[in-house]
Formats: structure tokens, sequence, C-alpha cells
């Protein structure tokens, strides 16, 4: 590992307060996968989780705190993996097309004529399904777009990932932000 890399997770394990080793851990699951995904087990990570695509599951699934410290890390992490020139190639073991296919979602502007989202950049932008609800988020631009169609901004939220929460009997798509849980359905709607 080139000493700049090391120095890096080192000052990220201690803006997070993790481990170096537990940092490390993290690190090399990013490698492997190109900054796609991650498994990993360790105690200051509420015991075994997994990451990818923006969302988080750890087995402490109630501690908001660690989720946020988590994701911060993982989010300051994944660009320096998916552009690390020493990381193998990565192939999912199970392709689908919707892993393959680039999600572009048609959008009016205010002449009325159609143009298409930024493609997803290298620094940002995720795509996911919860519950049946398929996602993309354009972190530059605080949008998130749903496979129906609609479209919420994010601002003036620091969006962490995206996730499911039951409220009331029934599931709801929430954004993990900096400060805390927010259901999509409280996002200005944009027209």
């Amino acid at each position: 590992m080139a000493e700049e890399t090391a120095v890096f997770l080192e000052q990220a394990a201690q803006r997070y307060d993790f481990s170096v080793d537990a940092v490390h851990q993290i690190w090399q699951g990013l490698i492997l996968s190109k900054g796609r995904q991650v498994q990993f087990s360790a105690a200051e990570f509420g015991g075994q989780g997994q990451w990818q695509n923006g969302m988080l599951m750890i087995s402490d699934w109630n501690n908001q705190v660690l989720k946020t410290r988590l994701l911060g890390l993982i989010n300051e992490l994944v660009p320096l993996a998916s552009s690390n020139p020493t990381t193998p190639a990565y192939a999912p073991i199970h392709a689908t097309e919707s892993d393959t296919t680039p999600v572009q979602a048609v959008i009016e502007t205010e002449s009325s004529s159609a143009t298409t989202e930024p493609e997803k950049t290298p620094l940002g932008g995720w795509q996911g399904t919860q519950n049946g609800i398929s996602y993309v988020f354009y972190p530059e631009q605080s949008l998130l777009v749903l496979n129906s169609g609609e479209r919420y901004s994010t601002a003036p939220y620091f969006v962490l990932g995206l996730g499911q929460n039951q409220h009331q009997g029934r599931n709801t798509l929430v954004l993990l932000t900096d400060q805390g849980e927010i259901p999509v359905d409280q996002l200005t709607k944009i027209d």
C-alpha cells in the first residue's frame, strides 16, 4: 500500500473514530469491488454488515449514530477505491441486465424539450431498489429520481445513503442523512 494511501486511511480512522485495522478491513473490501460494495465484521461496526450503492446494513440496525459514522467513512473511501489503478477488475457473480445497464431518466426542461439527466459520475450517484422502488440519486444536483417518475430535491440534506423504514405499518423509502433518517415523502417534490 502506498504511503499516501496509508496516511489517508489513518486520518479517516481518526475522523470517524474507528481503529486503523477496522478501516483497513473496509478499504480492502472496497478495493476488491472497485468501490461498489463491501462486507465487514468488526465489533466497532456493530458486528457483521455490508454496504452497496449507498445502502448500509449492520447488525446493530437501530444505532443511527454508528450508521452515520460508518456511511461517512465509506463515502469518503469509495471514490479513492473506485479510481485506484491497482484495483482488480470486478465482475459480479450473478450479474443481471440491471447491474450493467446505465440508468438514464428523462426529464422535461422549462422549454418543454426532453433531456437526459447526467450519467453517473465517478464521485457520486448511485442506483438501487428498496421494496420494489427503484431509484437513482444524483448528489451533485441534490436530485432523487424514483422509477415512478417522481423527482425530489434532497437539499439541504447531506445524503449518506438510502434505506427503508417501517412506519405506522407501511414500508417507507428513507434518506440516511447527516440529520438522521428523512422519509422521501417529506422531501420537496419537483414537478
